[in-house]
C-alpha cells in the first residue's frame, strides 16, 4: 500500500501530496520470500526487528501476545505499528521501504543461521521432518496449537526452545499450548482413574449363575 503525506510548499502556501512509497504488512512480506505469517515473524524476531508484547484482545476483555515491531525500529523508520480505530479490528505493523531493504540485507543470513540450529541436533530434524511428513499427509494446514501437541506427543524430550525453533510460534505461545497440553492430560488421567459408584445394596452370589451364564430363576 502505498502511503503519503502532505507537505506545505512555503513559496505558493499549498499542501503538495508527497508519496512514501510502498509499505506492506509483515505477512505481505513474508509471501515476497515465499514464507508465511509465523515463519516470516519468527526470522525478524530473529533479527531483533520484532518482540513479544502483551496487548488487548479482539474482544478487548483478555491481553494476547503478539509480535510487534520494537520501539527502536519505529524510531528508526523502518516502520510503524497501526492500531485500528474501529472496534473488533486486529492491529497490525507495516514495513516502510526502508525497512523493507533492511531486512533484504540480512534475510539469507539469518535464514542460514536458523537452519544451522536446526541441522545442529538429530532430533530437531528428525522433529521437523517428522512433523512436516505428517502435514503432508494431512494435505492441510495444522494450527500452531496442533503443531506443538504433534511434537509434545512424539518427541517429549524436545526442548521448548526446539519446539519454537520448528513451529515458528513465540516461546509464550509455545508454552501456553504445551501447558494446556498438559493439563488437559492431567484432567483425562483423573477421570479415568476415577472410580464408579457401588451400589452397596448389591451383592454377587456365585450359586446363583447357571451353566449358561444366565442367572437362575
Amino acid at each position: 500500500m502505498e502511503y503519503t503525506t502532505e507537505l506545505l510548499d512555503r513559496t505558493t502556501g499549498d499542501l503538495d501530496t508527497v508519496s512514501l512509497g510502498n509499505w506492506v504488512t509483515v505477512t505481505e512480506y513474508g509471501a515476497t520470500k515465499g514464507v508465511g505469517s509465523r515463519q516470516v515473524r519468527a526470522i525478524l524476531s530473529h533479527l531483533g526487528l520484532l518482540q513479544e508484547q502483551l496487548e488487548a484482545s479482539k474482544s478487548g476483555n483478555t491481553r494476547v501476545a503478539r509480535r510487534r515491531l520494537t520501539v527502536d525500529a519505529v524510531k528508526a523508520g523502518l516502520g510503524k505499528c497501526i492500531y485500528p480505530k474501529k472496534a473488533g479490528a486486529f492491529p497490525f505493523d507495516v514495513l516502510s521501504p526502508k525497512g523493507q531493504a533492511w531486512i533484504d540485507q540480512r534475510w539469507d543470513e539469518a535464514v542460514q543461521t536458523m537452519a544451522s540450529e536446526i541441522a545442529s541436533s538429530p532430533m530437531v530434524t528428525m522433529a521437523t521432518e517428522c512433523l512436516d511428513g505428517f502435514k503432508a499427509s494431512r494435505g492441510s494446514d495444522m494450527t500452531p496449537q496442533m503443531e506443538v501437541c504433534f511434537l509434545s506427543d512424539h518427541f517429549p524430550d524436545l526442548l521448548q526452545v526446539d519446539i519454537c525453533r520448528i513451529t515458528g510460534a513465540s516461546p509464550r505461545m509455545v508454552s501456553l499450548h504445551v501447558n494446556t497440553r498438559a493439563d488437559q492430560i492431567r484432567a483425562w488421567k483423573a477421570r479415568r482413574a476415577a472410580s464408579l459408584p457401588v451400589n452397596k445394596h448389591v451383592t454377587f452370589n456365585p450359586d446363583l449363575i447357571d451353566t449358561q451364564g444366565w442367572t437362575s430363576s
